[in-house]
Parts: structure tokens; C-alpha cells; sequence
């Protein structure tokens, strides 16, 4: 099996230049494999470069029609920065997509609106959701954008219909797709995640290494510091949680959204308004060692979201892989993370009640802790391994060239 796969690559900053690298030596025990990027990227992954040749995405025509591929692999995300052209070469070269971002609207907001392809956008939004779809579109090409839109009508479609079948990594995104369109060929594996060697993992070692003295409870959040990550509401809740826990430590891992980014998201002003200065550790954007680094000397860690573009979290499932016990939001996309696993927090009224309250718990019994993490590593290793996740990869693009030779 010969594939061609489009994914970001490290150096580029995304979650999927992670799980394509995670992923790869994988599938290339069973497949040959040649990797396309955004043009003018350097992959700098050894691991990779060592053994994969990356080609810039411009020059895929031409060595497809010199030797062509038995089938495409598209990594699909949301963010216009690493996946932009990827859009057209799905329709003109159809394939597998694996689409780790269910809503996709935010997308095409910043790839056809705001690149002068208005038409376009309206003829999509008016093919897959008919007339409230076209008057939307117009509101939009008139330059009045409103969050509500982005998760309400998705998208999706645009990638998913031209695909020959669609790889997701949850229940909910399946479901939520063949609702849609039952004819689409839809494929749900769970993402696959690295196991940590916890041994390598010291938390005595690593917090001497980072200065945060081993007496502290260290409550983790990780990945970007911004008002959709549910910060705020978690600093409140620890906060409250702090007052009986003087020993206590927010330990936020990831870039933090300024206000200059984001008008009125301030939270160095919400952790002085809250008295817990002392008790809030901001690291700024971490590499990829570091930010395991930070999982591995955490006691509890919390990864919540709200809104959502319906993607499985990949921060949730290396938390879990590491032993650790996590919050997280009670989100479709969450569905099939069993609560003997992970503490499962209310987005309503009593979200920040039941985070203190968590938190409580989880300070005062070290034998829940205990039981929480090794509970939520079982569940990776049956669940999410690499190996499981590269088979069903490879089975599912096995059969699409199957069906495409016998209908061709």
C-alpha cells in the first residue's frame, strides 16, 4: 500500500504535527509512506526525517502522475495556518480524512470570507444547509461574524462529502456525521497515544528541576491559556479550594492569552482580584519534553473545554497515559472516557462547585488519587494504543482501494 499523507509537521506548533509523528512509524510497518506539508516547512523531527521523505505539498500532482499513490491521507484540523490547502486537494484528489476537528467553520470563515471567495462560501453553506444557510452566509459576507454560528453549522461537509471515507475519534463525531448524510463512509478509531515509561518520571527530580518544592499539591491545566480552556472558571474554583489547601498550586502549562490578544481575558488581573498570586504558576508555551515534564510532577490535572469544535482532546488521553487523575467537561465528545477513569465536571450552574469539590477529594485521599490514575492508564493501554489505532488505520484504507478497484 502506497500513501501519500498531508499532515503539519514539528516545527509547526499543532496537537497534529504531534499525533501524525506519534502515528507514522506506525502505519509505515505495513504501508509505503511519503509525507506532504505546507510549503517552505522544514520537518526537524529526526524520528521522522530519518525515515520518511517530506515533500512540499506543490509538487504532489507531479509525482502523483509520474507514480501514482494508492490512496491520500488527509490530517484535517480548523486552524487555516497549517491545513488551508488541504481543502482543495481533497476535492481534486479525494481520499481518507481524518477529521480531528468536527466544526470547521471557523475555517472557512478565515479561507473564504476573509479571502475574497464570498461566493464560494455561500454556494457551501447554502448546498448543506439550505436557506437558513444561504442567509447566513449573507450576514457573514457582510462582515457581522458571531461565534454562535461556527458550532451550530459546522461545515464538515465541505471536507467530508468529496472523501472516498472519514476517520473520527469518537462515537459522538460518527454519530453526528452519518445524522447528517447516512451514506457517508465513515470510520470511528480511537486516537492512538505513546505510553509514557513512568519509571523515566520522577516527580521528586522533576519538581527540584523546575523549583516547585515538593510539598505543594500541584494542580495542573494544560494546553493554550484561554477563556474557551474554562480558565476562569477554574481559577475560581481553586480559589475556593485553596482556602482549606494553603499548600495548594495552579500550575497553568501553555501560552496564556493576553489582554492585547483578546480584549477583556485578563487573568493575571481575575488571579490578584482572587488573592491567589502566590498560589498560581504560568510557564508560557512549553516544547514537547517540558509539557510531560509538568503531567508527570502534577498531582491532579484538569483539562476542560466549553465551547468545543467536537475534537478529542490529546492532552486528555496523555494525562490519562501518565497515571494521573483529570477533570474534564462532560462533552459529547467525551462520551466514551468511562467515569471510573476521569472526573467528569458539569458545564451549568454547578461547574465550579464541582471542581472545588473534586479537587477536595482528590487533596484529601490519596488512595482515590491513586486508584483515579492507575484506572485512567488501563483505559489507554487497551483503548488507545498505537498499534490498535495504525491496524484500523491501515484496514480502513484497505478497504477503500478495495472498493474503489472493484467499482472502477
Amino acid at each position: 500500500m502506497r500513501l501519500a499523507f498531508f499532515s503539519p509537521l514539528s516545527p509547526q506548533r499543532s496537537g497534529i504535527s504531534d499525533y501524525s509523528e506519534d502515528l507514522l512509524p506506525f502505519l509505515a510497518k505495513e504501508a509505503e509512506i511519503d509525507l506532504f506539508t505546507e510549503d517552505g516547512i522544514f520537518a526537524n523531527n529526526p524520528a521522522i526525517t530519518s525515515r520518511f521523505t517530506v515533500f512540499s505539498y506543490k509538487i504532489f500532482a507531479e509525482r502523483h502522475q509520474n507514480a501514482p499513490y494508492d490512496l491520500c491521507l488527509y490530517q484535517m484540523g480548523n486552524n487555516p495556518k497549517y491545513h488551508a490547502y488541504m481543502d482543495t486537494l481533497i476535492r481534486e484528489y479525494p481520499g481518507v480524512v481524518t477529521l480531528h476537528d468536527v466544526a470547521l467553520q471557523h475555517f472557512y470563515v478565515e479561507t473564504l470570507i476573509k479571502r475574497n471567495r464570498k461566493e464560494e462560501y455561500a454556494e457551501a453553506m447554502k448546498k448543506y444547509y439550505g436557506w437558513i444557510g444561504e442567509k447566513i452566509a449573507y450576514i457573514f459576507n457582510c462582515g457581522f461574524i458571531h461565534d454562535y454560528v461556527f458550532y451550530q453549522f459546522p461545515l464538515y461537509q465541505r471536507v467530508v462529502e468529496p472523501s472516498l471515507g472519514t476517520i473520527v475519534h469518537s462515537s459522538y463525531a460518527k454519530s453526528k456525521i452519518l445524522g447528517y448524510n447516512s451514506s457517508y463512509r465513515v470510520e470511528w478509531i480511537n486516537m492512538g497515544i505513546a505510553l509514557p515509561n513512568l519509571v523515566e518520571y520522577s516527580k521528586e527530580v522533576l519538581r527540584q528541576k523546575y523549583g516547585i518544592s515538593q510539598e505543594k499539591f500541584v494542580v495542573g491545566a494544560f494546553g493554550y491559556i484561554s477563556p474557551g480552556k474554562r480558565i476562569p472558571e477554574l481559577l475560581s474554583a481553586f480559589a475556593a479550594f485553596a482556602k482549606d489547601a494553603p499548600d495548594a498550586l495552579c500550575l497553568l502549562v501553555g501560552h496564556l492569552v493576553e489582554p492585547e490578544e483578546l480584549p477583556g481575558f485578563d487573568m493575571r488581573a481575575l488571579i490578584r482580584e482572587l488573592g491567589i498570586e502566590s498560589q498560581v504558576m504560568i510557564t508560557g508555551f512549553t516544547p514537547y519534553d517540558q509539557f510531560f515534564d509538568y503531567i508527570a510532577l502534577s498531582d491532579v490535572c484538569v483539562n476542560l473545554r466549553h465551547p468545543t469544535v467536537r475534537a478529542t482532546s490529546a492532552n486528555i488521553l496523555k494525562i490519562m497515559a501518565f497515571a494521573k487523575p483529570v477533570l474534564i467537561s462532560d462533552l459529547c465528545e467525551c462520551l466514551d472516557f468511562p467515569p471510573t477513569a476521569c472526573i467528569k465536571v458539569p458545564l451549568n450552574e454547578k461547574e465550579e462547585e464541582a471542581m472545588t469539590d473534586a479537587l477536595q477529594r482528590l487533596y484529601c485521599d490519596g488512595e482515590y488519587r491513586k486508584t483515579l490514575g492507575q484506572r485512567a492508564r488501563a483505559y489507554i493501554e487497551t483503548e488507545h494504543s498505537l498499534e490498535r489505532a495504525a491496524e484500523q488505520y491501515l484496514a480502513f484504507c484497505a478497504d477503500i482501494i478495495a472498493s474503489r478497484s472493484s467499482s472502477a
